[in-house]
């Protein structure tokens, strides 16, 4: 059985070999206040893109295919939200990755980080460019460093209550990619085909439980959440209600709701689904667009249909402003490019 745990198990050196690095050394990497474990180094960037595109591409979008799921850790949409997702699949959550037949990745899996910074114990990999290592400001350090010949990664937690000026450290190389066990592992099973990646918007997108955005429905979401005598009950439902919305239909509705939504978002501060769907439609990218700005940046998203068009293209023309007025007349048209979407 595999652990949850992203650094347990013994160092995968044969999925190394299997995944092509050609450089790299095992660090310590502190995961308690006393606990340290193994995480593997490479300086190259093509090895850590590789094990990313691995790790969040996606191998099928077929879930009648599929009986258990492996979420990446971290992620971003909670695992209530995701199981009920599933379940309408007949697929369940397993915490034993080598009993999954597929994982879902997300965006939150892998980040950057510099100097001594704060480094998540569960981030699967990541990278710090102008690091540390430490091996002797705290008697654990010292001591896995003793037994393992193996230099300590310095971040926060590593640094304890020590100041960094006041003990000894070496330089890091500059761009330091590290991979935790699993990352290595699970990167490994995606390439020999032993495991697929299905992405969290393929299963939610085909859950039953969406609901299509309408005025009517986002009039009725501002009435919950808007105003001095809004009950906690009230902020609850619609906190299970936002990411359940698919504005897929009325597209121009997001521009339209985006500054209630946008601030509003810190009521939900602590909801991963909500801040997920906010994320997911650019809320806060559309709060501060104008009418003319939400028509260019629907069209780029492949977007923009006529309703859509029309219904911000009176927007637009509310904030044209032409002045010499009491000498010209003026006529305002819409450019050739965009009048088929007046027919």
């Amino acid at each position: 059985m595999a652990s949850k745990n992203i650094h347990a198990g013994e160092f995968p050196d044969q999925a190394i070999i299997d995944l092509g690095f050609e450089d790299g050394t095992s660090v310590g990497f502190m995961v308690g206040n006393m606990d340290i474990k193994e995480v593997y180094l490479s300086e190259s960037k093509a090895q850590y893109d590789k094990l990313i595109e691995l790790l969040e591409t996606e191998t099928t979008a077929d879930l009648t295919q599929v009986k258990r799921a492996f979420i990446l850790p971290m992620h971003n949409v909670s695992t209530d939200r995701l199981k009920a997702a599933l379940k309408e699949h007949k697929i369940s959550i397993t915490n034993d990755y080598e009993k999954a037949d597929f994982i879902i990745p997300h965006t939150n899996f892998h980040d950057t980080y510099t100097q001594v910074d704060n480094i998540p114990q569960n981030k699967l990999m990541f990278k710090i460019y102008n690091g540390y290592f430490s091996n002797d400001h705290r008697q654990a350090v010292q001591d896995y460093h003793s037994d393992t010949g193996y230099n300590v990664l310095l971040d926060k937690r590593s640094l304890g209550n020590y100041n960094q000026w006041n003990i000894e450290y070496t330089s890091a190389p500059y761009d330091s990619y590290c991979f935790s066990n699993m990352a290595i592992v699970l990167a490994a099973m995606v390439e020999d085909g032993e495991l697929q990646v299905i992405e969290t918007d393929t299963i939610l997108n085909q859950s039953a439980n969406r609901v299509p955005m309408t005025k009517e429905l986002m009039e009725d979401i501002k009435k919950m959440i808007d105003g001095y005598d809004v009950s906690d009950e009230e902020l609850e439902m619609a906190g299970k209600i936002i990411p359940t919305i698919d504005p897929t239909g009325e597209p121009y509705l997001l521009y339209e709701y985006s500054d209630f939504l946008q601030n509003k978002s810190y009521s939900y501060s602590r909801n991963k689904d909500v801040q997920y769907w906010l994320q997911k439609h650019r809320i806060s990218e559309l709060s501060h667009c104008n009418a003319e700005q939400a028509i260019k940046y629907f069209e780029d998203k492949g977007m923009l249909d006529s309703r859509c068009f029309r219904a911000l293209e009176v927007e637009c023309r509310k904030e044209i402003q032409i002045h010499n007025r009491e000498l010209y007349t003026f006529k305002v048209q819409v450019k050739p490019e965009y009048r088929k979407y007046m027919q």
